[in-house]
């Protein structure tokens, strides 16, 4: 079963992709108007939060691989206890 915060950690990190793009929007209209200065630091913080969203994507992963691998796990030891009854029988 996935879990829920790998979900959870995934929907978190493409909503701050999505703030970070409108960070880079706000930035090149601010550049266009002549503030560099704002542009500058509105870059800045959509690298932050791009950085964020990848951290989360990357804890999303984590829990994916997690669950994965539980599933793995499970279906090995019903195969086993599968051949075990054919043998078994």
């Amino acid at each position: 079963m996935i879990r829920p915060e790998a979900g959870e950690a995934i929907k978190e990190a493409i909503a701050i992709e999505a703030e970070a793009a409108e960070g880079v929007e706000a930035a090149h209209a601010e550049q266009r108007r002549g503030e560099s200065a704002v542009s500058i630091n509105l870059l800045l913080e959509a690298i932050t939060k791009e950085r964020k969203s990848l951290d989360l994507f990357d804890q999303g992963m984590d829990a994916f691989r997690l669950a994965l691998e539980d599933r793995r796990r499970t279906l090995d030891q019903q195969e086993e206890l599968l051949k075990e009854l054919v043998v078994s029988n």
